[in-house]
């Protein structure tokens, strides 16, 4: 299984693409992300009656070492017997206030890296979730419906979010 220095030393060596389609966490005058899906991704095909598919993600092939990897560190931690469909990685991307509105029940992720700040924020007091969650080196579960984001940080931070889709 995969540790928490071995996994950060896999993200170090990623090169980790320009990503302008996550409109929905980018912060103000932000225009893209360093991030990528592993796993399956929702996708709009004639071959599923104009409706959402399930597809492997464009990035599995190139990265195939990388969701190797991301499998096996999900089971060496809390998460263990958690199935996953996707896994978001991300590498200094501090989100903005959003909702996980096509995530399915409960998610995990972790922060690894030399990093300060970035904590997780649940801004919904009705929320169990509610509050300032330090996820470096730490497993958090939770549901991503309600609105949340990311406080500021310093050094390289990254982030795998391991969810299931609707």
């Amino acid at each position: 299984m995969v540790s928490k220095k071995e996994m950060l030393k896999i993200l170090e060596a990623t090169d980790f693409p320009k990503n302008k389609g996550r409109t929905n966490v980018l912060k103000k005058g932000q225009t893209y992300s360093q991030s990528m899906v592993l796993g399956k991704v929702r996708k709009m095909f004639s071959s599923c009656d104009g409706k959402m598919c399930k597809v492997p993600s464009r990035h599995n092939e190139k990265h195939k070492a990388l969701l190797a990897a991301t499998k096996s560190f999900l089971r060496s931690g809390t998460a263990k017997g958690y199935g996953f469909e996707a896994v978001t990685v991300n590498k200094n991307h501090a989100s903005a206030k959003h909702t996980d509105k096509y995530n399915k029940g409960h998610s995990y992720i972790i922060g690894l890296g030399n990093y300060t700040g970035g904590e997780l924020v649940f801004t919904d007091k009705k929320s169990p979730y509610y509050g300032t969650h330090n996820i470096r080196n730490r497993w958090l579960k939770f549901v991503g419906d309600t609105e949340h984001y990311v406080k500021p940080f310093k050094g390289t931070r990254y982030t795998l979010v391991y969810y299931h889709w609707s």
